[in-house]
């Protein structure tokens, strides 16, 4: 059973491997690192690190590896926003930010600190958190 759906995109700037990416206004058609909680034209998750125009893999949904920003435990704050900055980096979502994936606890890994990879299913910025 495939749990992914991969589309190809151009980077307009350089990406790091499991970054949120969103579409680039200024550049029609190619993704950059997500760079809020609220950005609407968040699309995925880059599956590789890749430089201004090249060709970048992007799960648009499914599962995914993404890297916490911070503090994460999936029990009590499994659903994650884009980190503001241009890190591409998930935390907890906040009042009026968009949850675009959630965390996918293991037996090994119920909670991530800064910088650790962590395994999220990725649905996209659809419901803007009261």
């Amino acid at each position: 059973m495939n749990n992914q759906i991969i589309q190809t995109f151009i980077a307009s700037g350089a990406i790091t491997e499991f970054a949120l990416v969103s579409l680039d206004a200024a550049n029609a058609g190619k993704v950059k690192i997500t760079e809020n909680g609220t950005d609407k034209a968040c699309v995925g998750i880059a599956q590789r690190a890749v430089a201004a125009g090249e060709a970048v893999e992007v799960v648009t949904s499914g599962l995914s590896r993404a890297i916490a920003g911070g503090n994460i435990t999936a029990a009590t704050d499994p659903r994650l926003k884009a980190v503001t900055g241009t890190t591409g980096k998930v935390e907890t979502v906040a009042s009026g930010d968009f949850a675009v994936c959630r965390m996918i606890p293991n037996i090994n890994q119920t909670t991530a600190a800064d910088n650790d990879q962590i395994l999220v299913m990725f649905t996209g910025p659809v419901v803007v958190e009261p």
